[in-house]
């Protein structure tokens, strides 16, 4: 197979066929022994895709050769006398002669069974430039400029060609590149390839750029790309600024024109030279679009009345600095207020008794100290207390009502100050004048400005109020309210009209304050929003109406409100009242006391008690008392005491009670002396006695009510079923022995009549109040006993209820309680052991009151001597007599002298109230100094 000529990177097939002449398939593999290894050849069509690829530069193609030849199919099987197309397709990428062979391997026979010999020759057609060198002339930096590259091919044969990136761009002066830069060449044709630059950094340029040839052997076409780089071409005028004579701290401006003259857009920023400055620029920065105008603005703001001087440092991208000269000169005053002040002020109409308050800063925004002076035109300078006014709508009590002779009613604080440059000064303008009038005066601020010995005035201020007062009618200053309640009448809610109407020069806003029960309303009787503030214009007139609730407690008990509907105005501090009262009477009574205390009686005793009881009301009054029957609020109790019971010694006679008149007296009359010599014990013998208890209870009880109602004992009927036998009642003091065992603690008290289970009293039987009812008249007093009966160890603590018809229920808390003494002996037996004979020996016994009632004490058959210097034999006892409340205890010091030695014992007995003395007994041996010797009488 003979190729001929190829053209590198462009492919070329022949066609074979290979044939199977023998009867048998055969299967074959086809291959070229001297195709290289490497990777397979490129072709033109895609060499021109990417300008990157290694292939275009020699130095970077590998040193494996690449396949090249590409056979298709490669290898298969044939049948028997069957045959097999075979192509053969070259694609070269290296320039020369080809001599080689297919080769036919043949399974099962053996290799290189049949060699084909493939001939082919490969060249590259020769390029030219038409213009190597290409000058872009004056560049602007970062824009891109295109030119047009000829390459001439004068060969007969196609070629491919490529403009290769830039190397090293980064850092480089100028970038360039193609929009098109690969392509393919036809035989005796020229291309025009499109070059771009685009420089980078100022300066001029003469750069090369190298298009490859694909498979040209040595270096590539070299292209000379000349060019000058430079910035945007911006004029700027004026030259110079001179703002001339201005005011301080007031913006002075004039415009900076900056001319862009250049195609591309050329960046901007300006400052100014001085640091402080007191120009500004606007807009300090920015671009200045191609062809095109852009002004800025620079503003003075002087802070001194001098000449100021600085420089506009203008920066153009790409472009030198420009510098503008500038200069102003500053006229007035660097003192500045925050709010409007000078030359005018003028206040609205203001309420009079109100300082009139105008509060202010005063701030130094120039570079130099002012010491500032402040006077009032026509009067001389005054001066005045650095407290400052009361603020908000009181007044204070120091404050000036009005001007004094010689004062002027405005006052500006403080007077005097120097301000340094920044500094700030609070200042306050007061008026107050107690007349209405209207006020015009002037004030004069005058300046020593830094190192300046001459005061200049910098400012006046005309100050102009009209002061006026408030004036509301009323039609009414008091508004009284009155209901008696009856006990058939109901509770409604009661309205009187009241109106307002404003006579002052101005509108005023009035806030109504009422309390309740009151309610403050519209006509409608609607209540009126709360500490809502009502306009009334000049001449206004408000109608309203005031409500009372009368029942604005649940209670039944007389009551009188009385508020103050307040009228606050909130322009001015006067207040006006309106007094609202509110009556409304019920049946009422009042008590002297609402609790009775009876204390602890003795028992079987009662006491009474008084208490005075007054109709307070303008309405009759009908009581009655009762007792409140509920258990659980009413206490009735007995205290735990003991009681014992001899056991029978003999039988006695059993005759029924009710046949014995004798015996029930004599039974009672036993009771009754019990009582009255206050027996320690009572013991009763009933070892034969048969009764009934509830009688028997039922008639002690009735009994010991101390005869209050024995006319309705006398009409109680006894019980059919009582069946009493006669019994022996006998009371006698036991002795200490039989009561309890010798112990160092002795207690003792009165106890009960028999060890029977207490009588359950109702509350009539333990208290009673007369009268129980009756009519009291308005104003009418009575006086109300209430009685306790002492029962024998009773607690009881009862309500009594006083029932107003139509009124409320008062309640007496009525309390009381009936005991007997008792005491205790911390001990009864003093040992002094082993005493000298010759010496005072002293002991200490507490006596305690353990009971609830107080007690006296009596030592019987004391000695007259004193505890310091004791009878010999005879012991001394200190206190000999005293009271003891309940609760608390009694020290008794013993003193005791024995005399003479030997064994000593004494007695002696202490008596409380009428109790049974109790005995103390004190023993001893009193002994001398003895000493004893085993010597022999005679030595």
């Amino acid at each position: 197979m003979h190729i001929c000529v190829i053209f590198l990177g462009f492919p070329h097939t022949l066609r074979c066929r290979l044939s199977n002449t023998s009867l048998a398939p055969m299967t074959f593999n086809l291959r070229i022994p001297a195709d290289g290894s490497g990777e397979s050849s490129i072709c033109s069509s895609v060499q021109i895709s990417r300008t990157t690829r290694p292939s275009w530069r020699k130095e970077a193609r590998g040193f494996t050769k690449p396949r090249e030849f590409a056979i298709s199919p490669c290898g298969g099987a044939i049948c028997s006398l069957g045959s097999q197309d075979i192509q053969v397709t070259l694609c070269s990428n290296t320039v020369g002669e080809y001599k080689l062979e297919l080769v036919v391997d043949v399974d099962g026979v053996g290799k290189k069974v049949l060699a084909l010999p493939l001939t082919a020759r490969c060249i590259v057609p020769p390029l030219q430039v038409l213009n190597p060198v290409v000058a872009f002339g004056r560049c602007c930096l970062k824009v891109p400029y295109q030119k047009m590259l000829t390459l001439v091919n004068d060969s007969d044969h196609p070629g491919c060609y490529g403009v290769l990136p830039q190397e090293h761009k980064k850092g480089a002066g100028v970038w360039y590149s193609s929009p098109l830069p690969c392509g393919i060449i036809e035989a005796h044709s020229s291309v025009e390839i499109p070059l771009e630059v685009e420089v980078q950094l100022l300066g001029e340029y003469d750069i090369t750029a190298d298009v490859a040839v694909f498979g040209r052997e040595g270096s590539p076409l070299k292209i000379h790309l000349e060019c000058i780089g430079q910035g945007p071409v911006v004029y700027v005028y004026p030259r110079e600024m001179s703002f001339g004579i201005i005011q301080v701290l007031q913006d002075s401006s004039q415009a900076l024109h900056l001319s862009n003259q250049s195609v591309i857009p050329a960046t901007f920023w300006a400052e100014m030279a001085g640091k402080p400055s007191r120009w500004r620029i606007e807009p300090s920065k920015g671009v200045i679009p191609p062809k095109s105008e852009v002004s800025v603005i620079v503003t003075a703001n002087l802070n001194d009345t001098e000449k100021f001087q600085d420089k506009v440092k203008l920066f153009i991208e790409n472009n030198p600095v420009t510098i503008i000269p500038v200069q102003a000169v500053g006229i007035g005053t660097t003192i500045v207020t925050d709010k409007p002040f000078a030359p005018k002020l003028n206040f609205s109409p203001h309420f009079s008794f109100t300082p009139c308050l105008y509060q202010f800063k005063v701030t130094n925004k120039g570079r130099r100290i002012h010491q500032l002076y402040w006077t009032t035109e026509g009067f001389s300078i005054f001066r005045r207390s650095n407290h400052p006014p009361a603020l908000g709508g009181t007044k204070s009590k120091g404050a000036s009502q009005s001007p004094r002779p010689g004062s002027p009613v405005f006052k500006l604080r403080p007077l005097k100050m120097d301000l340094r440059p920044g500094q700030t000064v609070e200042m306050v303008l007061e008026g107050c004048s107690s007349t209405p009038q209207e006020v015009k005066e002037r004030l004069l601020c005058h300046a020593m400005v830094g190192k300046e010995k001459a005061k200049k005035q910098i400012m006046q201020v005309d100050v102009t109020c009209k002061f006026i007062s408030p004036l509301v009618q009323m039609s009414s200053r008091a508004i009284t309210f009155r209901v008696e309640k009856k006990p058939s009448d109901v509770l409604t809610l009661q309205h009187k009209s009241l109106s307002l109407r404003n006579t002052s020069l101005l509108p005023v806003s009035i806030v109504l304050d009422l309390e309740q029960p009151f309610l403050v309303c519209t006509v409608d009787q609607q209540p009126l929003p709360a500490a809502q503030p009502t306009k009334l214009d000049v001449g206004e007139e408000l109608h309203l109406c005031i409500q009372f609730n009368p029942a604005y407690e649940k209670d039944l008990n007389s009551r009188v409100a009385e508020r103050a509907l307040k009228m606050r105005f909130m322009e001015h501090p006067h207040e006006e009242q309106i007094t609202i009262r509110g009556e409304v009477y019920f049946p009422n009574l009042h008590l002297q006391t609402n609790t009775l205390d009876f204390g602890i009686i003795m028992n079987d005793t009662e006491q009474m008690l008084y208490v005075n009881m007054t109709n307070c009301s303008p309405i009759p009054v009908r009581y009655h008392w009762s007792f409140q029957t509920d258990s659980q609020t009413n206490t009735i109790k007995y205290s735990q005491e003991q009681c014992r019971i001899l056991p029978s010694s003999q039988k006695v006679q059993r005759t029924p009670w009710k046949h014995s008149k004798t015996l029930q007296s004599d039974c009672l009359f036993l009771l009754e002396w019990k009582k009255a010599f206050g027996l320690l014990t009572c013991l009763v013998n009933i070892g034969t006695l048969e009764w009934d208890w509830p009688l028997i209870l039922y008639h002690v009880e009735q009994r010991l009510l101390m005869g209050q109602k024995k006319k309705d004992i006398r009409k109680e009927e006894e019980p059919a079923s009582c069946s009493l036998q006669p019994m022996v009642l006998v009371f006698q003091v036991l002795p200490s022995t039989a009561v309890e065992p010798q112990s160092l603690e002795r207690t003792k008290s009165l106890r009960q009549f028999a060890e029977v289970e207490h009588l359950a009293l109702g509350v009539e039987e333990v208290f009673d109040v007369l009268p129980l009812s009756g009519m009291l008249q308005p104003g009418q007093s009575q006086q109300v006993s209430f009685t306790f009966f002492g029962h024998a160890n009773i607690v009881a603590r009862v309500t009594a209820l006083c029932q107003v018809e139509g009124g409320p229920t008062y309640e007496v808390v009525l309390s009381g309680e009936a005991s007997c003494p008792s005491y205790q002996l911390d001990m009864q037996d003093i040992d002094w052991g082993l005493q000298p004979f010759n010496k005072v020996i002293k002991a200490e016994v507490t006596l305690w009151n353990n009971g609830n009632v107080e007690f006296t004490y009596v030592v019987l058959n004391p000695s007259t001597a004193t505890a310091q210097n004791p009878l010999p034999g005879v012991p001394v006892v200190v206190p000999t007599t005293g009271s003891i409340e309940p609760g608390e205890e009694q020290v008794l010091k013993f003193s005791y002298l024995p005399g003479i030695p030997g064994v000593f014992c004494r007695t002696f007995q202490v008596q409380v109230d009428h109790l049974e003395p109790a005995e103390i007994s004190l023993k001893g041996e009193g002994t001398l100094p003895r000493i004893t010797l085993n010597l022999p009488w005679k030595l």
